[in-house]
């Protein structure tokens, strides 16, 4: 039977990819604090009780898995302030420096980073090979993805997902917005023109198993072929949940909200998936209507 270990996996996007890997039949181990908040699935999902933040007798676990998949880091959706960026930048760079460090050769790590990386793009497409942004998050990116690119010494393989906007059933980007869009006050950030990376969780999961079997390693964006300005966004959710989008947002409102974070929500980010596409990858969901009626 093979083997996963994945760390963050009582999240959104975690709680996915443990269903899609139970279905395909593999042995699930799951690293937590607090087994009483995890759901039970099953004897094939086995609890590993540790804190991703500190070595301990959970990286035993690495070493029993084919894949190790690594999700774990603090919400970037609160407002930031100096203790807040260094709890985001901790969470995410000591627990993939411990799991890289325990990688053994054969294995693969497929560890989370994010289209941050790429700072405020405007209108140019931005693939894998296009240059690091300046953002706070994009030199949180790059710390994150280097620190998973040295389980490389160790003979593993790395893929690195820079995740777009998530799309779901049962959280991501819609469990923020729903309310605000159903009470009719939704509407475009700024002047709506900024592009808007997505992708749903199901392609997410497919895309980490797709590389896993082609034995493929290295940085790839993880975001539909179709990106959508955040005008047009929001043109169809008002028309898929028949609200009004009358309200647009200023930029100084999400400011007074969520201070620095305000640059990334309203950055613009036309990403593409090059090398996903270039090796054969059939996203599910391309558009995002189609992606936004399967996550109602």
């Amino acid at each position: 039977m093979r083997t996963l270990f994945i760390i963050g996996g009582t999240g959104f996007i975690g709680s996915h990819l443990i269903n899609y890997y139970l279905e395909r039949g593999w042995k699930i181990l799951l690293l937590t604090r607090n087994p009483s908040r995890v759901r039970n699935w099953g004897s094939q999902v086995e609890i590993v009780i540790g804190d991703a933040l500190k070595e301990g007798s959970w990286i035993n676990a690495i070493e029993r898995a084919e894949l190790v998949i690594n999700l774990v880091g603090e919400s970037i959706f609160k407002r930031w302030n100096e203790e807040y960026k260094r709890r985001l930048w901790d969470s995410r760079i000591i627990p993939t420096q411990i799991v890289a460090k325990h990688l053994r050769k054969d294995q693969v790590l497929f560890n989370a980073s994010a289209v941050g990386y790429y700072g405020d793009g405007g209108e140019r497409e931005l693939d894998e090979e296009s240059p690091k942004g300046n953002f706070f998050v994009s030199e949180l990116c790059k710390a994150w993805e280097e620190s998973a690119l040295e389980g490389e010494k160790k003979g593993a393989k790395v893929i690195v997902g820079r995740l777009g906007i998530v799309l779901g059933k049962g959280g991501g980007m819609l469990s923020v917005i729903l309310p605000v869009f159903k009470l009719g006050l939704g509407g475009p950030l700024g002047s709506g023109k900024q592009w808007f990376p997505w992708i749903h969780v199901e392609d997410i999961a497919r895309a980490i198993d797709f590389l896993f079997e082609k034995g493929e390693s290295g940085v790839f964006n993880f975001t539909a072929p179709k990106p959508v300005r955040n005008e047009e966004m929001t043109r169809i959710l008002g028309k898929v949940l028949k609200r009004p989008t009358f309200f647009p947002v200023p930029k100084f409102a999400l400011k007074v909200l969520y201070g620095e974070l305000a640059d990334v929500i309203m950055a613009s980010a036309r990403v593409i998936p090059k090398r996903l596409l270039s090796l054969g990858f059939k996203f599910k969901f391309e558009n995002f209507e189609e992606a936004l009626r399967a996550s109602l």
